[in-house]
């Protein structure tokens, strides 16, 4: 654990920022981590449990994933994604909709979703769950509000994404269909820069990334070529360099702390 310990405070030192990570190994429940339950800002990371409470809410009959949103002009914002560029008056089902959110991060779609359904079901789902500070507090690009100041979008620490993570992972959250629905489009990510960076093509990742401009967060569930799994929330904040490209000092940092933790302990 010094090795850890000594390898976070260099990656902190090179990135400019400030890591908290959890880790669990879900064959043994071994776990590691620095700060887990420091409250950071989500950014994107939000979206995961927005897509687990809608796959819920199908699986409870709430909701269907055929259930067509209609986008609307008022509803467009910038930042990632595609719907921003797209026809007023389109209208595609839930289940697009929750996969563009998370595949891509688009913050249109996000906002659609969070409009449906209001942000109150979203942040009892996960009081639910045992995530006591998770929380969203708006919509994407909204004004902030006094609860909102802190952190913007939400709020939650690597040890409640690892918790829910590991809850996905081990069949504790609905039924198999609603996990397998979950786990499709976590492992669909298309933003694979920092935790499978390093990792060879036979590893398997399905996550949740979240950028602004002094942050990056991800998260995921990982499995090796030969069937292990992993739960890992990485999150590297308050950087000073604003850089939106691959090679971003805080994606760096993670990605090797990932494949520190993931190939060489």
């Amino acid at each position: 654990m010094t090795d850890l310990t000594s390898l976070v405070q260099q990656l902190e030192a090179e990135s400019g920022g400030e890591i908290s990570f959890a880790f669990r190994n879900l064959q043994t429940g071994e776990t590691l981590g620095h700060f887990p339950d420091r409250k950071v800002k989500t950014a994107s990371l939000i979206k995961l449990p927005i897509l687990v409470y809608i796959a819920l809410a199908v699986e409870e009959k709430s909701l269907t994933w055929d259930t067509p949103l209609t986008l609307t002009e008022a509803e467009k914002v910038g930042g990632a994604g595609v719907l921003s560029g797209m026809t007023p008056g389109i209208a595609l089902p839930l289940r697009d909709i929750c996969y563009l959110m998370t595949v891509i991060s688009d913050n249109t779609a996000t906002n659609m979703i969070i409009e449906f359904v209001g942000r109150d079901v979203i942040n009892s789902r996960m009081r639910g769950f045992g995530l006591v500070e998770t929380t969203l507090f708006r919509k994407s690009y909204s004004e902030d509000t006094p609860e909102s100041k802190e952190y913007g979008l939400g709020v939650t620490t690597a040890g409640e994404m690892v918790s829910l993570l590991t809850q996905i992972a081990q069949n504790e959250i609905g039924s198999p269909s609603a996990q397998a629905e979950i786990l499709r489009m976590l492992g669909n990510q298309m933003h694979r820069e920092t935790i499978p960076r390093y990792l060879s093509a036979d590893w398997k990742y399905a996550g949740k990334t979240g950028a602004i401009d002094p942050l990056r967060n991800d998260v995921g569930i990982v499995t090796s070529p030969d069937g292990l799994r992993f739960a890992l929330a990485l999150m590297c904040q308050k950087m000073p360099l604003i850089q939106w490209t691959p090679d971003n000092p805080g994606m760096l940092a993670l990605a090797r702390l990932s494949k520190h933790l993931l190939l060489d302990l």
